[in-house]
């Protein structure tokens, strides 16, 4: 492709490609800012696995948007004991709100940051332990209050029911792994 033909494809409302781009959500946000920023020709010693992950989400469109005071509150999550566990709905609301945060992805979260009292809940977890009694929550195209509290509600039981099943054997700690295991062995495929 030559550059008069490249040149076909720019909308007409843009005066050129640099216009265009400046125009494309993604090529504007935080993160793109912050890494077209990182300049490693000019400072090799700040090349870091976190700058790595970040140009990998970037990528992929997977970077969360979690702000500041998001970030903080899933700090406070860490101290939680399983009595408590319900006092992070709030907090699970807000992270599914966020943009690139889906409910495996929230749940990973808090699991990561607490495992003692949660787990990651997928599709394939899921089915192990509630799948014959209802079907895994898909998000409507819009998020709304009522699906947030349904989902939530879920999740608490979900969480509840994986504590019937562990101990003995089967840690509480690695059940969202070993599930996950199970499900693919039983041959059953995702839908």
């Amino acid at each position: 492709m030559d550059r008069e033909e490249l040149n076909r494809y720019l909308p007409p409302e843009y005066r050129d490609f640099n216009d265009w781009c400046a125009h494309i959500p993604k090529y504007n946000s935080g993160l793109t800012v912050k890494i077209d920023a990182f300049n490693l020709p000019e400072h090799p010693e700040s090349w870091s696995r976190e700058k790595l992950y970040e140009i990998v989400l970037w990528e992929l469109n997977r970077y969360p948007q979690i702000d500041d005071a998001l970030f903080a509150e899933l700090g406070r999550i860490a101290g939680l004991k399983r009595a408590d566990a319900r006092k992070a709905a709030p907090t699970l609301k807000k992270l599914l709100q966020c943009r690139n945060v889906g409910l495996t992805m929230a749940t990973a979260i808090l699991r990561f940051i607490n495992p003692a009292v949660f787990q990651t809940m997928n599709r394939r977890n899921f089915h192990v332990v509630l799948g014959s009694e209802e079907e895994y929550p898909d998000p409507p195209a819009k998020l709304t209050p009522a699906f947030l509290d349904r989902v939530c509600d879920c999740y608490f039981r979900y969480l509840e029911a994986l504590r019937e099943l562990t101990g003995d054997g089967f840690d509480f700690e690695v059940a969202d792994r070993m599930l996950y295991q199970v499900d693919k062995a039983s041959g059953r495929k995702l839908s």
